[in-house]
């Protein structure tokens, strides 16, 4: 026997193994893997903080090369200080600002919570002979369990703290790791290409150059679009909400921009539990609350998404929407947001492919 066929017949017995395993211990398997990436947290935190910090670094790069006169060295080393400089001012800004005033909110929604649950029995006994469909009782089965869980939230974070504490320490792990992938980000490419240009032939290199920008591309669009949307969406739902005076309109505003991160369909899943909180407070506040957020959602559709995330993924309406239901499916919150940029990815592939097949064919028909 032949080292070929030695080299085939091992390969299959790790595939035969490998399968076996997995249908027989999935468990540990899926353990092992877990585990595998828990260890390797810090380092996919840092790839994660790297990739959507690199866009605002390479516009800022651009602008030191040119007041350098073309000082690679020193503008690396500038834009990169800059740009986790204004990370962390933004991130302090945010902490500041926004986070104590939301724990005032959650504390004063904890308070008055017994008050809006008896505004609601009100508006309840006003309705009730006109809900055919019993959907006001089930609400009021659903706030008086609501308040029971509510009453030992406090209970419930602190025993939280300390995993959130984990967490914290390692998104710094992370944040310390993507300065360094920042920072030499050029001799890591080029590490990677040399390899992969000695391991490869020239056709299957260049393929993987190809996708891999493509690929890169679209999610570096994807990711500063949404992240520039649900800020601006935010910001104008806060701003709209204070004018008019709604109740819990930094609260409510953080919702809608969180939740704006989701394409298409965010916003709309804000604005559910945000206008049921408004009925909850005031119930005519409620109902002016969505016709607010239904102008803004149209002033976001036809002016901000078009100008701002544009035609970046590329995809026509049924299928961001297949692929958002799909995701949450599939991943949850996770596979939501990376829904879209991989079906754009595996869209923009296959039309690829159908092109150069119908140039091929063209090609053909001409000849003959």
């Amino acid at each position: 026997m032949n080292k070929k066929n030695i080299l085939y017949l091992s390969i299959g017995a790790v595939i035969i193994i490998f399968t076996a395993a997995l249908f027989f211990k999935t468990a540990v398997i899926t353990s092992a893997i877990r585990g595998f990436l828990k260890v390797l947290e810090p380092v996919i935190i840092g790839i994660a903080i790297a990739f959507v910090l690199n866009t605002p670094l390479c516009r800022i790069k651009s602008i030191l090369l040119k007041i350098t006169k073309g000082k690679t060295k020193i503008s690396t080393v500038l834009s990169v200080l800059f740009t986790y400089l204004f990370t962390v001012a933004l991130l302090i800004g945010i902490f500041a600002l926004i986070i104590p005033n939301l724990i005032k909110s959650f504390i004063n929604l904890s308070d008055n919570f017994t008050l809006y649950y008896q505004n609601f029995l009100t508006l309840y006994e006003r309705l009730k002979d006109r809900d055919t469909f019993g959907i006001l009782e089930k609400i009021t089965v659903w706030l008086g369990d609501f308040s029971q869980v509510s009453s030992s939230a406090v209970n419930t974070i602190i025993t939280k703290t300390g995993g959130f504490v984990g967490g914290l320490f390692q998104a710094i792990l992370g944040f310390i790791v993507s300065i360094y992938i920042l920072s030499d980000k050029e001799n890591i490419k080029k590490s990677v290409a040399e390899f992969l240009s000695l391991s490869l032939s020239a056709h299957h290199y260049a393929l993987i150059t190809k996708y891999y920008r493509l690929v890169f591309t679209t999610f570096s669009r994807f990711v500063s679009g949404q992240l520039t949307e649900a800020l601006i969406l935010g910001c104008l739902c806060y701003v709209g909400m204070v004018f008019f005076r709604f109740e819990y309109p930094l609260l409510i505003s953080t919702l809608i921009a969180v939740t704006a991160l989701i394409p298409v369909v965010g916003a709309l899943i804000g604005t559910i539990p945000a206008a049921f909180l408004l009925l909850l407070v005031k119930p005519m506040d409620a109902v002016w609350f969505l016709v607010f957020i239904i102008i803004l959602q149209q002033i976001e559709n036809n002016i901000i998404y078009p100008r701002v995330v544009g035609t970046s993924v590329g995809l026509p309406s049924l299928l961001v929407l297949s692929s958002i239901l799909i995701g949450a499916g599939l991943g949850g919150i996770p596979g939501t947001l990376l829904a879209v940029p991989v079906t754009a990815v595996l869209y923009a592939i296959i039309n690829e492919y159908i092109a150069e097949k119908k140039a091929v064919r063209d090609g053909v028909g001409e000849n003959i």
